[in-house]
């Protein structure tokens, strides 16, 4: 009786994961393409990049999040900026520059990003980035 209830359970197990895996495939995530980040004479950070949507779906209303790094890896500050295009639909390409104060023992940047109602998107190489 036994091995017919671990045998029963097998499938259904199988099945469980299998599923787990395709709706993780099917999670919304974006690619840096291009990405750079450098400090200006003025006292300020210039963000330049790239990013791709590689998932299958569109990403409505994208807000990419910069949260700025101590040589301690402690945030000293966070920028925020949408990227236009509204919409991103899968496989798109949007660029973005922004430009920021330049926040006191800033020395690196990693990369978050929401969507609308704060969903987190995935970050493909989402750093950090050493601001130059």
């Amino acid at each position: 009786m036994r091995y017919f209830v671990v045998f029963a359970l097998l499938p259904m197990l199988a099945l469980g994961a299998g599923g787990k895996k395709s709706q993780d495939s099917q999670a919304p995530r974006v690619e840096v393409v291009e990405f750079a980040v450098k400090r200006t004479l003025d006292r300020t950070i210039e963000i330049d990049g790239r990013i791709r949507n590689c998932g299958q779906n569109a990403i409505h209303k994208l807000v990419l999040r910069f949260k700025i790094l101590s040589p301690d890896d402690d945030i000293v500050a966070t920028q925020l900026g949408t990227i236009a295009p509204d919409v991103l639909q899968a496989g798109d390409e949007a660029e973005f520059h922004w430009q920021m104060r330049d926040p006191a023992r800033a020395v690196a940047l990693r990369i978050e990003a929401v969507a609308r109602y704060e969903n987190v998107i995935g970050v493909d190489k989402p750093g950090p980035y050493t601001i130059e």
